[in-house]
């Protein structure tokens, strides 16, 4: 595998090798807020195919970023950031902080999977729900 670099010797550009990759930062945040699996992580990113998720998670787990544990009772792996992903929380409140402050965010830039998505997962009140459709 062709790893592209910078050529530099400086912890930005080091960084940004790994995480200016094509959605490498989605798939940390869907992690960070709590994505365990394979089907959830892709759920919160439309439009990333399944190979080129599976090859970034590998990427992220070679960089110490995330841990991919197999489930022992089923096929299929758990995701979890490291110690050194959960430190990147603060880079992505950060980006979070700037983008709301500088970046044009418009209605037409919402991707309706992912809206409801995040009103699914963050927003509704299980408890509030009847039980049969918990």
């Amino acid at each position: 595998m062709c790893v592209r670099t910078y050529g530099q010797y400086c912890p930005i550009a080091r960084a940004s090798e790994l995480l200016g990759e094509r959605w490498s930062i989605i798939i940390l945040r869907n992690i960070l807020i709590g994505c365990q699996t394979f089907n959830e992580i892709a759920d919160g990113a439309p439009g990333l195919s399944r190979g080129l998720l599976s090859r970034r998670l590998r990427e992220l787990e070679r960089a110490g970023v995330i841990e991919i544990r197999r489930k022992l009772d089923r096929p299929g792996s758990t995701y979890e950031p490291t110690p050194a992903g959960r430190e990147l929380s603060a880079l992505m409140l950060a980006l979070e902080h700037w983008g709301r402050k500088w970046v044009e965010l418009k209605p037409e830039h919402a991707h309706p999977g992912v809206v409801l998505w995040v009103w699914a997962n963050f927003d509704l009140d299980r408890d509030r729900l009847p039980p049969q459709s918990r």
